[in-house]
């Protein structure tokens, strides 16, 4: 087999690798904030992890839109359409720009939610500091997204890599200066963490915008020229973007809704959710980097009118995930005072000994539901790149609406579960996410989507510079 072929294991490493160290540099952003907040004050750690993951949910809808004109940008690639490329990136700044309004005006409803959550005075306030200041600064990783397409749907991940890693440098050193006063700057604790976040997020667009339209890449593909508004190709963006957008919206709605009601359990289960989930992050983030990877291949595969070697990348893609998360998972296991000890803050209002009795547990069910996780983010990642966005988001939502959330519900309020029942009845959950999409794989209705529209008859498309 040819080396260069999308779905050789060589080059799925060439293009997931990137990603997933882009990936890597998020979580270690991630993880040195939460880190640096634990050291701050464990009332800004607990305080940060809900109010980051709402403001995220608000975001998600035209966070996933835009992010999917990366599809467009493979299968076109895959046709050879270099100028259908560039057409793609454009309509996704465009959309990129729609949302600076939207993300601001949502922060007000947003606030309220946060006041219908039940959490103590004392972490509600700390809350709506950070979640403000995301969501007026919420279209840089829309924006972010909207860049990085033209690059990753082509396959050359490198410089979103790059550019990523730059960002989430960035977003470390200002943690630090921010969150504890460094170098003249005053300590602002958790206002310092969102400030920096938000700084941050900006970063990567920038990078690859510029990168984009200057040089010899704006000379091949003619960016600067195609820089116009396609009401066609904006339409078809956001006829299958849009429902890819509101699956990772009810992902993260339904997630945001159980990280609200562990914030009415005691102490301990608390915190302890709080640090697994954490943790979750460093396996987590790199599947969801083969995820896209896989979306990327299998989209260019398509565009090579390839089928075959769609599912062939598909079925290496998630071979080499369960290489990565294996080895990681054990450690979890093995290992879990490790996990457990780089999150425990000396002012927290429980001992380092009863967090572990709860901790390892939920770090042991993390490495069991992480290899469901794996078979689900492939084969989802396949069907995005196909175009079959619509079954994914009717699978989520009547998965995550009437089964997850339900029983979380119905454990916590009628049953009197702790946190390791709820993270048990979780990885249920996410075993039957993985087993559908994996079946609504193998039916192969995915073939017949027509992504780019080439079997509609062609009409003349109104374009507005």
């Amino acid at each position: 087999m040819p080396e260069h072929a999308p779905d050789s294991y060589r080059k799925i490493l060439a293009v997931s690798l990137p990603i997933i160290a882009g990936m890597a540099g998020r979580t270690i952003m991630m993880f040195c904030d939460r880190l640096f907040l634990a050291q701050h004050s464990q009332l800004e750690l607990q305080a940060a992890l809900p109010a980051g993951i709402l403001s995220f949910t608000l975001l998600c809808v035209f966070y996933g839109t835009v992010s999917y004109s990366s599809t467009f940008v493979s299968q076109f690639y895959g046709g050879d359409d270099r100028e259908g490329c560039s057409k793609s990136l454009a309509q996704g700044l465009f959309l990129a720009m729609a949302s600076v309004p939207v993300m601001a005006a949502l922060a007000i409803p947003g606030s309220m939610l946060l006041d219908l959550a039940g959490h103590a005075p004392e972490v509600l306030h700390l809350e709506k500091i950070y979640f403000r200041i995301m969501m007026f600064s919420a279209s840089g990783p829309i924006f972010t997204a909207a860049a990085s397409s033209f690059w990753n749907g082509r396959g050359r991940t490198v410089p979103t890599m790059l550019a990523v890693l730059f960002g989430a440098g960035l977003n470390v050193l200002l943690d630090y200066i921010l969150i504890f006063g460094k170098f003249g700057f005053p300590e602002m604790g958790i206002e310092g963490a969102a400030i920096a976040t938000a700084i941050s997020s900006f970063i990567p667009g920038i990078i690859l915008t510029v990168a984009a339209y200057t040089g010899e890449t704006a000379r091949r593909y003619r960016t600067r020229e195609n820089f116009r508004f396609s009401r066609a190709l904006t339409g078809r963006i956001i006829r299958f973007g849009f429902p890819a957008g509101l699956q990772i919206f009810m992902d993260v709605a339904s997630f945001t809704v159980f990280i609200f009601i562990v914030g009415r359990m005691g102490s301990i289960d608390f915190t302890s959710n709080n640090i697994a989930f954490s943790v979750n992050n460093l396996a987590f983030n790199p599947l969801l980097g083969f995820g896209f990877a896989t979306t990327v291949i299998v989209g260019r595969c398509i565009g090579m009118g390839n089928t075959a070697m769609a599912i062939r990348a598909t079925r290496r893609s998630l071979l080499l995930s369960l290489c990565y998360f294996v080895p990681l998972a054990l450690t979890f296991i093995i290992f879990p005072g490790f996990y457990i000890k780089l999150f425990f803050s000396p002012d927290s209002t429980c001992t380092i000994e009863e967090l572990t009795e709860t901790t390892w547990k939920l770090l042991a069910i993390v490495a069991a539901w992480g290899i469901f996780d794996a078979v689900n983010l492939m084969y989802s990642g396949a069907l995005r790149g196909a175009g079959d966005t619509k079954f994914i988001v009717w699978a989520s939502g009547l998965l995550g609406w009437l089964l997850w959330i339900p029983g979380v519900i119905y454990l916590y309020a009628v049953r009197g579960a702790g946190i390791v029942n709820l993270w048990l009845f979780t990885s249920i959950y996410v075993a039957i996410f993985g087993l559908i999409f994996f079946l609504r794989f193998r039916t192969g209705r995915w073939k017949r989507i027509d992504l780019l529209g080439k079997d509609t008859p062609s009409v003349p498309d109104p374009e507005v510079l």
